[in-house]
């Protein structure tokens, strides 16, 4: 999970966040004894998460998001193991969970713009890994720029609503494929300052619904599905939007992408992402792509298809902590556009993690990104995809 182009603050932030976790009884030996891992004697909040019943795992929300401002807020995590997974977990104390429990989460968000975000979700795993399903609410408030193509000059816009999403993945046999759907229903209300083109003249508002129904086909062979650092996930999703499933608007979207998580060498990691998104005519405005990487604005660089690329590069310092750089491009193409006529956006950075759950293979830091337009700082619970 990241809390998008989000956070400052190095080694500090990790221990606030770890800190959070030992507020209730922090005078008792005994109670800090179970943010000790038995292995090696380092902070780790395995044992708090799984074997406590009131576990959770609290996510500082540290914004910097260009697009919204600076904020913050929190999410609470709670873990649920079945209890073969818990059985396996005690007899294999040393060894890192394959099949994570499900976790449901409660978030909520603020920034200095005015934008706010709050809801739920849960994420399960079941029959074995064989069922993935994620589901969630949120409502937001969010006061944006809009970017004309070809065009510094921003628009600003507020839209808020209530986003509903459903997702379920199936296992094909014993293979490392899934095929599966997912239903999403966006009610919003959009609108639109003009006070800087016409002075004078009122927002304009406009109420819609977007929804769709996805059909999806997945490959997933990565060893962990918080932190990956081997395997690969790829896909490819249609979406199909209109008013036979709840939407104002006609028209589909596509999605292609590939994660590849690689071991070079015991200390050092490579991974590598490649991702494409089209939209056919009739989508709204705030549907489109825009370029999603480390160091870009929500929103800076869209069209109707976008592509891009990125590598990352880890060296694992020790056990715990690992230190990473990455950079990455990409275009934003209108569908009247040659994909030669569109410009290439960079980016770059470099982050670190810390391993702060050892048997859930959880790890959490902060990347600090450079885009074209400036500086952005991220907090980081997992992998940055």
């Amino acid at each position: 999970m990241k809390t998008s182009n989000n956070k400052p603050a190095v080694k500090t932030a990790l221990v606030g966040a770890l800190s959070l976790l030992m507020l209730p009884n922090i005078a008792s030996a005994s109670f800090m004894d179970g943010f000790k891992d038995p292995i090696d004697g380092r902070i780790d909040a395995s044992q708090w998460i799984l074997d406590n019943s009131a576990g959770f795992m609290p996510i500082p929300l540290i914004i910097t998001e260009p697009a919204v401002g600076t904020g913050g807020g929190a999410a609470l995590l709670f873990f649920h193991e079945t209890e073969e997974q818990k059985a396996i977990r005690e007899q294999n104390p040393e060894q890192v969970s394959e099949i994570p429990p499900s976790v449901t989460g409660v978030v909520g968000a603020a920034t200095s713009n005015g934008s706010s975000l709050a809801g739920v979700f849960h994420s399960g795993n079941w029959k074995n890994d064989n069922i993935r399903y994620l589901g969630g609410i949120f409502g937001a408030d969010f006061n944006l720029q809009y970017y004309q193509e070809g065009s510094d000059q921003a628009n600003k816009f507020n839209i808020k609503g209530l986003y509903f999403f459903q997702d379920i993945d199936f296992r094909i046999g014993s293979s490392n494929f899934f095929i599966g759907a997912d239903y999403v229903n966006m009610s919003s209300e959009a609108s639109f300052d003009l006070s800087s083109m016409l002075p004078g003249i009122d927002p304009l508002a406009l109420d819609s619904t977007d929804a769709h129904l996805g059909l999806k086909l997945t490959y997933d062979s990565r060893d962990n599905q918080f932190a990956p650092r081997k395997g690969t996930k790829a896909g490819v999703k249609a979406n199909m939007h209109g008013k036979g499933v709840g939407g104002d608007f006609d028209y589909q979207d596509y999605h292609a992408f590939v994660q590849s998580y690689h071991r070079v060498a015991p200390k050092w990691g490579v991974a590598m992402r490649l991702d494409a998104k089209s939209t056919t005519d009739g989508a709204p405005f705030y549907a489109k792509p825009f370029i999603d990487m480390r160091g870009m604005a929500a929103m800076r660089y869209q069209a109707d298809n976008t592509a891009l690329a990125e590598v990352e590069v880890s060296y694992d310092i020790d056990d715990r902590w690992t230190v990473l750089g990455f950079a990455g491009t990409g275009k934003a193409v209108n569908n009247d556009q040659s994909f030669n006529q569109a410009k290439w956006q960079n980016a770059q950075g470099a982050g670190f993690r810390y391993l702060v759950a050892r048997q859930l293979g959880l790890r959490t830091g902060i990347d600090i990104a450079k885009g074209p337009e400036e500086w952005t700082v991220y907090l980081q619970f997992g992998g940055a995809w």
